[in-house]
């Protein structure tokens, strides 16, 4: 899956918003200075990039859990669980529900929605929420396991697994499927319209997903897009590349002949007018001028006028290419693939941090005694210390200060009944970059759901040894 290798960014007002989906968090930056204002946890990877309105930031995770949080502070508004109970998996080797949120929300006439599940045999849950209170509007649970024509037109019991950013049109709500064409539902209600798996064909779908008021277009990115008629699903024969839609015309960015072009398209599918540009990176249309990021530049293209053709007006030359664009707060923001975010355009140097990384010092949390390092040297030396790990009570002990010091894990997870003291560690462990490989979690021994035979050592406190 492609969907979550760069940042999406998302902008509302003068804050921008990532997701992150190695450190399990959002956070916001200052559009001015680029400066971090605050960061918000979840309990697992956040892999699709989070939707804004002026009173909520909401984001979805693979904890299975849609939140909503202030704007201003990142504190929790609400959150919302979207799965059936907390049974977790190894999912990309990391700790995760076993039905992972990875319909990414879309919001709409103050309903947000999202999905649950990417294994339809253990069923799908697909929500509309009022975006205001996180009440329950409607639930689909009826379709994770549909008895259908696959991709090789044999028969089987399978749904749409969703993964990738929703899509809200006025009527109808649209699921990416990962690598499969997006199933189709009724926005007011949930209820099922159509998933043509097996009529699109094998190896055509994606995880990205646009739709204008006729036609729903799926690709996976730098490998080929499709139209779809939105009324059946049909698959058409119009194949436009990052393709933007605004007022019945689509504008794509192509390669034809060895030459890199920007392309517009009337509402019939039809070319109106083309010019050398390269869009490979992205396209996005602010105003009347697209934008275009290539190879080792951002075009910035005026479109046509009365009698003047489209014409390139600016360009910026760029040091690596650029895979997204967003233009807001009077800024133009890039992301390259190496995950460096820029911001071109005036600034006014107006910073204001609203919350801190951690409530210590880095130096003086979580650090190791000379006793807790010998005996966890002791402790590891009786068991297999490689794979996944979990670490039951306390996380302010220096025992676990030596373990994660030296963590020979692929993943350890610390289980802390403290909210608090969870919050505490995370910022700690996320300032020093150790956040991922470690992982902090709110819970006990005896209430955690975790996989069977997952773990190759288990570290257990005196006060949660007890009901073992």
């Amino acid at each position: 899956m492609t969907y979550d290798r760069i940042f999406e960014p998302i902008v509302v007002g003068n804050r921008l918003f990532l997701s992150f989906n190695d450190r399990d968090k959002v956070s916001a930056f200052d559009t001015d200075s680029g400066q971090e204002l605050w960061s918000t946890f979840a309990d697992a990877p956040v892999r699709l990039p989070p939707v804004g309105t002026p009173k909520g930031i909401f984001f979805c995770s693979d904890d299975g859990f849609l939140y909503c949080v202030e704007p201003d502070t990142g504190k929790l508004r609400w959150k919302f669980d979207g799965a059936p109970n907390r049974q977790q998996a190894i999912g990309n080797r990391r700790l995760t529900s076993a039905w992972p949120a990875r319909g990414g929300p879309v919001i709409r006439d103050g309903t947000i929605y999202f999905a649950a599940s990417i294994w339809p045999f253990m069923g799908t849950f697909l929500y509309g929420l009022d975006a205001d209170s996180g009440e329950v509007a409607w639930l689909n649970d009826s379709t994770g396991s549909q008895y259908i024509k696959q991709p090789h037109s044999a028969p089987s019991f399978a749904g749409v697994a969703p993964q990738g950013a929703l899509v809200a049109t006025d009527k109808l709500l649209i699921v990416p499927g990962g690598r499969s064409v997006p199933a189709v539902f009724n926005r007011s209600d949930g209820s099922f319209r159509y998933f043509e798996i097996n009529a699109a064909g094998k190896g055509i779908g994606g995880s990205f997903v646009s739709a204008d008021d006729t036609h729903f277009y799926v690709h996976t990115r730098k490998k080929g897009t499709r139209a779809f008629r939105l009324s059946t699903g049909a698959k058409t024969s119009f194949t436009p590349t990052e393709p933007v839609l605004h007022n019945g015309k689509i504008y794509s960015a192509e390669t034809d002949g060895g030459k890199s072009l920007v392309r517009a398209y009337s509402k019939a599918q039809k070319k109106i007018w083309e010019i050398e540009a390269d869009g490979s990176g992205d396209l996005i249309l602010v105003g009347d001028h697209l934008v275009a990021a290539g190879q080792k530049a951002i075009s910035v293209i005026a479109l046509p006028s009365g009698s003047e053709a489209a014409k390139i007006v600016s360009k910026i030359t760029t040091k690596e290419p650029v895979q997204r664009l967003v233009a807001a707060d009077d800024k133009l923001f890039t992301v390259t693939a190496d995950g460096n975010v820029a911001a071109y355009g005036q600034t006014q140097n107006s910073l204001k941090t609203v919350a801190t990384n951690s409530e210590l010092p880095a130096d003086d949390h979580q650090k190791p005694s000379v006793g807790g390092d010998e005996a966890i040297s002791d402790l590891l030396a009786l068991g297999d210390p490689a794979g996944y790990a979990f670490w039951f009570g306390k996380g302010d002990n220096d025992k676990l200060a030596a373990l994660i010091a030296r963590s020979p894990f692929e993943q350890l997870a610390v289980i802390d009944e403290d909210p608090d003291s969870v919050d505490r560690m995370r910022r700690d462990l996320d300032q020093k970059q150790k956040y991922g490989k470690i992982t902090v979690h709110v819970g006990t021994a005896t209430e955690s759901m975790l996989p069977s035979y997952v773990g190759n050592m288990m570290f257990l406190q005196p006060s949660e040894s007890r009901g073992f």
